[in-house]
C-alpha cells in the first residue's frame, strides 16, 4: 500500500523544536554528543560558485505518492498535513508495519517520509536485475578475495572543519556523503571487507533510513540523536543499533575538542552484530577490464551549501578535494575507484536543531538521475531503488552500468549541486 507522508495535523511550538537538537539522552552514559554542532559552518561564496549545467529531478513519483513536499515551513509555523488513507493509531499518526510485523509509530513531531515506510514497500520498478556477488569476491567492492560472513558496519562520520582529517575513510568499502542542516555534510561509511579505527563519529539523521536496509542486516554506529530521530532509527528492526548513548566500544581523543573527538573500531561491532554479509550494491566489470560505457571525463564538482567538493581522475583513480585542497585521511589522499552522483528528492522532517535550523530528509528511494564516474569516464544514467531493501541499481538505456572493482563514493545531491567541468 502506498502511504502519504507527513499525514498529521500538528503545531510545532518553540519548546517542541528544542527537542530536535543534537543532544542525545544518555541516561548516565558518558559518551554524549554536544549540542555545539554548527559553530564552524561557513557558507559557499555564491560569487565564485561554478555554474551548474546539469540539474537533477527529484524522485520521479514523489508528488503522486506523497503529495508535493513543503520545504518552506519555518520553525514558528504550524505544519498541517492531510489525514492518511490507512488505519490510524491512537495518536492519530498512521501505523506502519515493518517486515517483521512490528507496528512502528513515528513521533507526532516527525512529518518526513522514510520513517513511515516499510522496508518492503514498492515505490518503483527497475529495468535491470539486482547485482550479484560473484564467487570469490567481496560483496561491496567486487574485488577478488575470501569474503567474510560479517555484516556491514555503517558508521556516521563527522565532516566539520574541526573533524578533519578523518580516520578510516580509505578503509571503507562505500562512503556516502549526505547533506544535513545548514548545508554541511556528514558521511555514512560502510565497512565489511576491512576492520579499522574510524572517526570522528557523529549523530544519526532520518536520511540514514534510506541507506540502512539496502545493506541487509547492518550494524549502525553513531554518536546519538535527538529522541525523535533516535526512535526512528531504533524502529529499523533489521538493523543492529549501536548508538554510543547505549553501547560500549567508543572513546574520546584528547587531541581534538568535543564533539569532534569520538572514535571507535569497526571490529567492536562486526564481530558481534547479528546477520550475514550484505548483498552486492553494484554491477562490476572483471578486474582489469576497461569501461566502454559513457565518455572520457577528468573531473567534476559537487557544491553543497557549506561544502565544496571536487573529484579528479589521476589516470588510475579518482582523487577527492574539499574546500579547495586535497581531502586526506590517515595521512593520505582520499581516493575511489568509482564516484556515483545520485540526484534525490527532499522533504522536511518537521524537526529543527538546537539553533532553530530545519533538519531535512533526503529520499534515496524510488528513482532519479545518476552520473557514474569510473575508469576515467562519465556515464549519464539513472538509479532505481524499488524498495528500501534494494541497492541503487544503476542503468543506462536499459543496461546495467558496470563499475571498477574497488572503493566507491556516493554523492547524494539535490537539484543544482552537481556540475561538470
Amino acid at each position: 500500500m502506498k502511504r502519504a507522508a507527513g499525514l498529521i495535523a500538528l503545531t510545532i511550538a518553540a519548546a517542541a523544536c528544542a527537542t530536535a537538537g543534537e543532544t542525545a539522552t544518555p541516561d548516565a552514559q558518558p559518551l554524549v554528543e554536544s549540542t555545539t554542532t554548527t559553530t564552524d559552518v561557513t557558507t559557499t561564496d555564491s560569487s565564485t560558485a561554478t555554474t551548474l549545467v546539469t540539474e537533477f529531478e527529484p524522485v520521479a513519483n514523489y508528488s503522486a505518492w506523497h503529495g508535493a513536499p513543503d520545504t518552506t515551513t519555518p520553525p514558528t509555523t504550524a505544519a498541517t498535513t492531510t489525514a492518511p488513507p490507512t488505519t490510524a493509531s491512537s495518536s492519530g499518526a498512521p501505523a506502519v508495519t515493518s517486515a517483521s510485523g512490528t507496528a512502528q509509530q513515528p513521533s507526532s513531531l516527525y512529518v518526513g517520509v522514510l520513517g513511515f515506510m516499510s522496508p518492503d514497500e514498492v515505490v518503483a520498478s527497475s529495468p535491470i536485475s539486482r547485482p550479484p556477488t560473484a564467487a570469490g569476491t567481496h560483496p561491496l567492492t567486487g574485488l577478488p578475495g575470501s569474503p567474510s560472513g560479517r555484516p556491514a558496519v555503517v558508521v556516521k562520520v563527522d565532516n566539520a572543519s574541526r573533524a578533519r582529517p578523518q580516520t578510516g575513510l580509505n578503509q571503507a568499502d562505500i562512503v556516502m556523503e549526505e547533506q544535513v542542516e545548514y548545508g554541511i555534510t556528514r558521511f555514512a561509511a560502510v565497512f565489511q571487507t576491512n576492520d579499522t579505527t574510524v572517526g570522528p563519529v557523529r549523530s544519526g539523521r532520518s536520511t540514514d533510513i534510506s541507506f540502512l536496509s539496502g545493506f541487509g542486516t547492518p550494524a549502525l554506529v553513531y554518536s546519538g540523536a535527538n529522541k525523535v530521530i533516535d526512535q526512528l532509527l531504533l524502529n529499523q528492526t533489521n538493523v543492529a543499533n549501536y548508538s554510543a548513548a547505549r553501547s560500549s566500544g567508543y572513546w574520546r581523543s584528547s587531541n581534538r575538542p568535543a564533539p569532534h573527538n569520538l572514535y571507535t573500531k569497526t571490529s567492536s561491532f562486526s564481530s558481534v552484530a547479528p546477520g550475514g554479509p550484505p548483498p552486492a550494491q553494484f554491477h562490476y566489470r572483471p578486474v582489469g577490464t576497461p569501461s566502454t560505457q559513457g565518455v572520457e571525463d577528468s573531473g567534476f564538482r559537487v557544491t553543497y551549501p557549506a561544502n565544496s567538493v571536487r573529484w579528479d581522475w589521476d589516470g588510475s583513480r579518482w582523487v577527492r578535494q574539499q574546500g579547495g585542497a586535497v581531502h586526506t585521511t590517515d595521512g593520505e589522499a582520499i581516493t575511489a575507484a568509482n564516484v556515483v552522483v545520485v540526484g534525490v528528492g527532499s522533504a522536511p522532517t518537521g524537526l529543527f536543531d538546537s539553533t532553530g535550523a530545519p533538519v531535512p530528509e533526503y529520499l534515496f528511494v524510488g528513482e532519479g538521475n545518476a552520473v557514474v564516474f569510473t575508469d576515467g569516464r562519465r556515464i549519464d544514467g539513472r538509479w532505481t531503488r524499488p524498495t528500501l531493501r534494494d541497492p541503487a541499481m544503476l542503468h543506462v538505456a536499459g543496461e546495467a552500468i558496470t563499475l571498477t572493482p574497488g572503493r566507491t563514493w556516493m554523492q547524494i545531491v539535490t537539484t543544482g549541486q552537481y556540475s561538470k567541468d
